[in-house]
């Protein structure tokens, strides 16, 4: 093998510490009060979704992870169903403003697959 095939293959081995890495530990988003409340439900409503849990999922090959949480409306308010610790499903509750949730889709809880958004149903004050 030269040095540079070598190289290569470190390099190669670094990017894939730096992936599993970035995916096990680093995209997971960090939220409190309203937006975490979001991010429970978004979290529940991708797990208990049909169009969401293919062949590959019920057999523990892709997972979901909430990468981002935006607020996107200040005013008005959105419906969505709590749940509590156990992931045991609550009441309809109102949340203050409009979020956008970033799911990423990985295979073998590392590799960055698919990415898609999901938006809360939100009402304008009158």
């Amino acid at each position: 093998m030269t040095k540079r095939e070598k190289n290569m293959v470190y390099v190669i081995l670094l990017l894939l510490v730096v992936l599993v890495t970035k995916s096990l530990f680093l995209d997971d988003v960090k939220v409190i009060g309203d937006a975490l409340v979001f991010k429970q439900f978004v979290e529940k409503s991708v797990d208990e979704e049909e169009k969401y849990n293919g062949f590959l999922k019920k057999h523990g090959v892709t997972t979901y992870k909430v990468v981002s949480i935006k607020k996107v409306e200040k005013e008005g308010t959105s419906s969505i169903i709590a749940y509590d610790n156990a992931g045991k499903k609550g009441n309809a509750i109102e949340i203050q403003g409009a979020y956008v949730a970033k799911i990423r889709g990985y295979l073998f809880h590392v590799i960055p697959y698919k990415e898609f958004k999901v938006k809360s149903e939100w009402t304008k004050e009158q």
